[in-house]
């Protein structure tokens, strides 16, 4: 089972390279793809924490509620992706 930080690294990176930051959505429910059916019930956990503590933007459409990644916090995110995907360093900005 992977550790919090591997989730919350796995989803900012989703995000990332889905080109998701600020006004550009993917739905709520589209974060939890790609995760083992056993841990999407700690993702959707994790996904709402990040909401709060506001490195994910949430806004509502006629989907449902659509999920980007806060690019006011882009550097701290970024930085999480590394630590994790030290492989993509190279499309970061991050030092």
């Amino acid at each position: 089972m992977p550790s919090d930080e591997e989730i919350i690294a796995t989803l900012f990176r989703k995000l990332f390279l889905m080109g998701k930051i600020g006004n550009s959505h993917t739905p709520f429910e589209n974060l939890q793809k790609g995760f083992s059916s056993e841990i999407r019930g700690e993702v959707k956990k994790i996904a709402k924490k990040l909401i709060n503590k506001g490195f994910l933007l949430s806004s509502k459409h006629n989907y449902g509620v659509g999920i980007s990644l806060n690019n006011k916090r882009l550097l701290e995110i970024e930085k999480i992706i590394v630590k994790i995907f030290p492989e993509l360093k190279e499309r970061l900005r991050t030092d």
